[in-house]
């Protein structure tokens, strides 16, 4: 049997304070490729009025949701599009297919389609010639689909954690969330640098999954295109295909479920 407690002292055990690791998020060191993968990712961690964020310790009942950036929440193509189309005429290289397939995927896949006989030094400098062109003036050319801060809004009111994963380089993720403020409404954001080793997005979003102890059984991945199913399919946890994103219908068909709009998400990320 337990103790009783000493006459005149107190009954309630001393509180235990709980470690910075459980408590606090920050963005580790940099990461170089010698490093591993699973320790790679360096998250931007968002709350309101902090600069720092609460990880989740422990899973909640309500599943956490992991956005995708273009194509589910912001319009991103034109800004996209519009740079890339730029730098193939720079490069006098001429593409016959709609170059809107390229929004989603990293930028170091495309750059292998685009020159199949080139160097890697020729990919290196040909995406670093796109991204100067985003980094100028493409990333604004970009807007907020129709009901997403609707949308945001009310996951967060129910209590829903929210992140985002994104194949976009981080710096430009986070300089487009702050554009449409909003950066607040996500624990953390999570995307690709020119350092990692992997720019796997399926390596990206394991990382998010592990360092936020999502559990699988109640977390959704929400895109709109076939490399965020397939990286929710590779982490074992269910994918929400954004409907009114880039996607087809053979890739959503893929997919565990299918949102038409951003108003169907709150009912079908909804525990049952």
């Amino acid at each position: 049997m337990r103790p009783s407690a000493e006459p005149g002292s107190s009954s309630k055990p001393p509180a235990k304070t709980p470690s910075k690791r459980n408590r606090l998020c920050f963005a580790p060191r940099r990461r170089t490729k010698t490093d591993a993968i699973s320790h790679e990712v360096a998250p931007t961690c968002f709350r309101q009025a902090s600069t720092l964020c609460e990880t989740e310790s422990m899973s909640s009942a309500l599943p956490a949701l992991i956005f995708d950036l273009d194509g589910t929440l912001t319009d991103s193509k034109p800004g996209i599009v519009g740079c890339l189309r730029k730098a193939l005429d720079a490069w006098h290289i001429f593409d016959p297919g709609p170059l809107d397939r390229f929004v989603g995927p990293p930028v170091e896949e495309w750059t292998v389609e685009l020159l199949p006989d080139g160097s890697q030094d020729d990919r290196v400098r040909l995406a670093r010639d796109y991204r100067a062109c985003y980094d100028r003036e493409g990333w604004k050319n970009n807007s907020v689909f129709a009901g997403v801060r609707e949308m945001l809004a009310e996951l967060g009111k129910i209590g829903h954690p929210l992140y985002v994963c994104t194949s976009k380089q981080q710096h430009f993720a986070v300089r487009i969330l702050d554009l449409f403020e909003l950066t607040s409404q996500f624990t953390a954001i999570y995307g690709d640098k020119a350092e990692y080793a992997s720019h796997s997005k399926v390596d990206l979003l394991a990382n998010l999954v592990s360092e936020h102890s999502l559990s699988p059984r109640i977390t959704w991945m929400i895109g709109d295109r076939i490399y965020d199913i397939q990286a929710a399919q590779a982490n074992q946890i269910r994918c929400l295909a954004a409907g009114w994103g880039y996607g087809s219908a053979g890739e959503y068909a893929q997919a565990d479920a299918l949102a038409g709009a951003p108003a169907d998400v709150a009912v079908l990320v909804r525990p049952v």
